[in-house]
């Protein structure tokens, strides 16, 4: 008996153990809970420019497997742009001023769907259509610091019926154009001047329109004008001045026609390339002082110019090539102190002018780029140290009252060019050239020809009119 008492407490304690283990291998088979989850999508949508404020733009979606979500911006794109309801996830526009495509094509930003420290990432794409449209601002707009250039972009206008003046005092802080990228028409001018910190002109690309004139002057950091790709119609003048350290134009690609005058003084650029496809200028051309202009060949499609030419102070420019395709009367030409030019062949096609200077180009040896020109009221031909001959002037007929002037070139021995002038009504001047000993080509002249009046001085040879029609005409 004492065996079997033994034996039993064992058995009970084997059952125990196996009843457990399959009490425990039971409840291993039972699904474990599921963890919570939050899933989302990014959002993008295309709609139109110009909506209103609180105009639903969409549904961001996102849910989770165990109670709810709620929807916050983390940033945006520009700031401020929309708004989303924090329990459905709708957007909505909250300042209809930034969904203007020219000022903002394409707005983001990113939310978060969020169960409590859960939280997933969804990326918001807005784009913008572009639609046709003429917000109309009535009056002037006169833009002096940069916070008046981004409260008027804002406001969407796209056309302005007066001036767009944007600077004009001397210490303005305006450094970005951008903001006025709606502006497409200007009706009278736009002007860019005394910007102090300004370095380009970017931000004025969808201007497509200005009625009387553009006028950049006395930017003295300005390096750029560009982005005005799109400008096709320009009304008046195109005066580009004092902005000293401009060293670029890449603009200007779809002007073909200047209504007014162009003029360009004191910058740094090398060429003219930008103006490439310009082929009229109604008023007069001026390029003056441009110290690194090397050369005008961007002006190679100009064939009408109104007024007179005047290239002058080019420090670098060797030749006049880009003016080869104008043919028209002038009102004047001159052509002054720039030190490396070597030709004027560019000239070679105009026949008649007023005016006429070729004076102080210490580099010209010829002026055979005159070939063509046939009358002028007034001929000047002065202070050029190196030139040779006057051959270029061999089609030369007639000279009006305001004379003929043959003054201080000092390597000139001869007046070879000059043997088909018959009439000078004025003056006929010739002085001051040290080496000049020949005026045989003027014998013709004053025996057949009209002469206003005769003075010779100051040459190696000065013969009276009496000496040249007697045959007494060099030494």
């Amino acid at each position: 008996m004492k065996h079997l008492n033994t034996i039993l407490p064992f058995k009970s304690i084997i059952i125990f153990v196996f009843l457990s283990f399959v009490s425990c291998s039971k409840d291993s088979d039972e699904p474990s809970p599921a963890e919570t989850s939050v899933t989302t999508v990014d959002f993008s949508k295309t709609m139109d420019e110009n909506p209103t404020n609180g105009q639903l733009i969409g549904t961001v979606q996102g849910s989770t497997n165990e109670g709810s979500v709620t929807f916050s911006i983390t940033e945006q794109n520009p700031a401020g742009a929309f708004a989303i309801d924090s329990a459905s996830g709708e957007l909505k526009v909250a300042d209809e001023t930034l969904f203007n495509f020219e000022i903002n094509p394409t707005i983001t930003g990113t939310v978060k769907v969020a169960n409590g420290t859960l939280f997933e990432i969804a990326t918001v794409s807005i784009h913008l259509n572009n639609l046709q449209e003429d917000r109309l601002y009535q009056g002037d707009v006169i833009l002096t610091t940069q916070d008046e250039v981004i409260a008027f972009g804002n406001t969407g206008y796209t056309h302005i019926d007066g001036d767009l003046v944007i600077g004009g005092y001397a210490y303005d802080d305006i450094v970005d154009l951008s903001p006025l990228l709606n502006i497409e028409k200007v009706e009278n001018t736009l002007s860019i001047n005394r910007c102090s910190n300004l370095i380009t002109t970017a931000g004025l690309r969808n201007i497509s329109y200005i009625g009387l004139g553009m006028v950049i002057y006395d930017n003295p950091v300005l390096e750029k004008i560009t982005d005005l790709q799109n400008l096709d119609f320009l009304g008046g003048v195109l005066y580009i001045s004092g902005n000293l350290s401009l060293n670029e134009i890449s603009s200007f690609d779809q002007l073909t026609e200047i209504k007014g005058n162009f003029q360009l003084y004191d910058s740094s650029i090398k060429n003219l390339d930008a103006f490439v496809n310009l082929n009229s200028i109604e008023g007069f051309l001026t390029i003056y002082n441009n110290l690194y202009l090397n050369n005008i060949n961007g002006l190679q499609n100009l064939n009408t110019l109104g007024g007179k030419i005047n290239i002058s102070n080019n420090y670098y420019l060797t030749d006049l090539d880009g003016l080869s395709n104008l043919a028209t009367i002038l009102s004047g030409i001159e052509i002054s102190n720039n030190s490396y030019l070597e030709n004027i062949n560019g000239l070679q096609n105009i026949e008649t002018t007023d005016r006429l200077y070729i004076t102080s180009n210490h580099s010209l040896k010829n002026i055979e780029g005159l070939s063509s020109t046939k009358n002028v009221n007034r001929l000047k031909v002065t202070q050029n140290n190196s030139l040779l001959s006057l051959e270029g002037l061999n089609n030369l007929t007639t000279i009006g009252e305001d004379g003929l002037y043959i003054e201080g070139n000092i390597m000139l021995t001869n007046l070879n060019g000059l043997n088909g002038i018959n009439n000078i009504q004025g003056e006929l001047s010739i002085s001051e050239n040290f080496l000049l000993r020949d005026f045989c080509n003027l014998q013709d002249f004053l025996t057949n020809g009209s002469l206003g009046s005769y003075s010779v001085f100051g040459n190696f040879y000065n013969p009276t009119m009496q000496d040249i029609i007697d045959g007494n005409c060099s030494i």
